[in-house]
């Protein structure tokens, strides 16, 4: 079990958690609210000057949508373009449900016409 905890560096996984956050718009302030903490600690999890604990684990992965493993894995020494790629989606998501309704129609339009071609 020791060799696991090994493996994963935790200040990777704290970056990933903020790239994730931050891609979907959600601030620091809105995380500290909902899990009833400091702006402060969430500040300094991300940013690897306090430990993760189980509960904000959890809490970053049920609002990124993705499983705590997918976290974890931004630690670890294979990361893969696949996590490149679950950013790019959270962002254009993200961007995406900012659209107006007419708006959102029209770039689905767009795509599939993209993809016509």
């Amino acid at each position: 079990m020791e060799d696991v905890m090994n493996e994963i560096d935790f200040s990777k996984v704290g970056l990933e958690m903020k790239k994730r956050r931050a891609a979907l718009g959600v601030t620091q302030e809105k995380v500290a609210k909902d899990l009833e903490c400091t702006v402060a600690f969430i500040s300094n999890v991300e940013n690897n000057r306090a430990k993760l604990n189980l509960r904000l684990l959890l809490y970053y992965s049920k609002l990124c949508n993705v499983s705590v493993d997918t976290l974890l894995s931004a630690g670890r020494e294979s990361s893969t373009t696949q996590d490149a790629q679950e950013l790019l989606d959270l962002e254009l998501m993200r961007v995406f449900h900012q659209l107006s309704e007419a708006d959102q129609k029209r770039v689905v339009r767009m795509i599939k016409a993209f993809g016509r071609e």
